[in-house]
C-alpha cells in the first residue's frame, strides 16, 4: 500500500487544539502538562466520524462503555461492537479513520515513540515495529491506565517518578507483547550492586524536596529505565516511586519531632505538594497524622 503519511492530518492528542481536528468535543479529564513521557485523556463523545489521519504518538484506546465502532487502519477495516475494557493499539504514523454511531466513552493513552525507544533501549536488540491491534483485552494495560486515571481524578499528585515508572512498564509490555519480533530480555536476579544502590539512595535522600524523574535515577547507574525499576525493586523490595514516598514520610517524621517548623513547611521540605498530600501518605504509612506525632 502507498504510504499516505505526508498526505493526511497529523494529530498530536496531547495538544488539545490539534486533537479537536478529529475529536471536536473536549476531553472530560486530561493529564498534567508535565507528564512528558505519556498523555492521558478521557472522552465522553457523541456520535462522530473522524477524517483520515495519522497520530504523532503511539496511542492506546480503551473503551469504557458499549458502542458500535468502525475502524480503518492502513487500509484494513473492521466493524465491531466494543464494550468496557476492549483495547485498540495504534502505532505512530499509521493511517486511520474511525466512526461510531452512539455516545462513546473511552480513555486514550498517548505514548511518545522516543520515550518508548529510550525506556526499552537495552531490551531491543534490533529494530522493532509495533503491530496495530483492533480489539484486544489486556489486563496489564488496563491496570496501568486505570492507576494513571485515578491519580488524576483523586488529585494524588504522586509526581514524575510514578508517571515515568508507569510509562516504562507500559512501554516494556507493549514491546514484549505487540512488536513484530520478540525482544531479547536479560534476566537480573541479584538487584543493584551495593555501590550503585548507595549512589541511587544517596541521590534520592539529597533531592527529596524535588520532583525526581525516573530517567535521572537510571542515568546515575547507566541502565535503561526498565532495568532500573526491576533492579531497584529487587534491592529494596519497593518500586522507586513507593520508596520515594516512604523516604519523604521519614524526613517529615524527623522534622516533626526535631524542629518547630509548621506542618505546611515540613510538607514542602519533604517533597510533598502541600499539607494534605503529606497527611494522606503519613497516616497511611505511620498510622497516625503528622499533628498526632507532633
Amino acid at each position: 500500500m502507498l504510504n499516505t503519511y505526508n498526505q493526511n492530518l497529523i494529530i498530536n492528542l496531547s495538544d488539545q487544539n490539534n486533537s479537536t481536528q478529529i475529536l471536536p468535543y473536549r476531553a472530560t479529564i486530561s493529564s498534567q502538562a508535565d507528564w512528558q513521557s505519556l498523555y492521558l485523556s478521557q472522552y465522553n463523545h457523541p456520535p462522530h466520524e473522524t477524517p483520515e489521519h495519522v497520530l504523532s504518538h503511539h496511542v492506546i484506546a480503551i473503551a469504557q462503555n458499549q458502542f458500535h465502532l468502525e475502524v480503518r487502519k492502513n487500509g484494513k477495516f473492521q466493524h465491531q461492537l466494543v464494550h468496557d475494557g476492549i483495547i485498540q493499539l495504534t502505532p505512530a504514523k499509521i493511517t486511520q479513520s474511525l466512526a461510531w454511531t452512539t455516545q462513546s466513552k473511552f480513555l486514550l493513552l498517548s505514548l511518545d515513540p522516543q520515550f518508548l525507544e529510550q525506556a526499552t533501549d537495552d531490551i531491543i536488540k534490533r529494530r522493532l515495529e509495533l503491530i496495530p491491534q483492533f480489539s484486544i483485552i489486556d489486563p496489564i494495560i488496563q491496570h496501568i491506565a486505570l492507576a494513571l486515571q485515578a491519580d488524576i481524578v483523586t488529585g494524588s499528585n504522586t509526581g514524575k517518578l510514578f508517571v515515568d515508572s508507569a510509562a516504562t512498564m507500559l512501554a516494556t509490555h507493549i514491546v514484549k507483547a505487540y512488536a513484530t519480533y520478540q525482544p531479547i530480555i536479560k534476566q537480573y536476579q541479584d538487584g543493584l550492586a551495593k555501590n550503585k544502590l548507595h549512589i541511587v539512595i544517596d541521590y534520592i535522600d539529597s533531592h527529596l524536596e524535588q520532583d525526581i524523574k525516573l530517567s535521572d535515577l537510571a542515568k546515575l547507574i547507566e541502565v535503561s529505565q526498565y532495568y532500573f525499576c526491576t533492579l531497584f525493586k529487587q534491592s529494596t523490595g519497593l518500586p522507586p516511586h513507593k520508596y520515594l514516598i516512604q523516604q519523604r514520610v521519614q524526613r517529615a517524621k524527623f522534622l516533626l519531632q526535631h524542629t518547630n517548623l509548621s506542618i505546611a513547611d515540613i510538607a514542602l521540605q519533604s517533597g510533598f505538594t502541600d499539607q494534605s498530600h503529606l497527611n494522606k501518605h503519613f497516616k497511611r504509612l505511620v498510622g497516625v497524622t503528622p499533628k498526632a506525632i507532633r
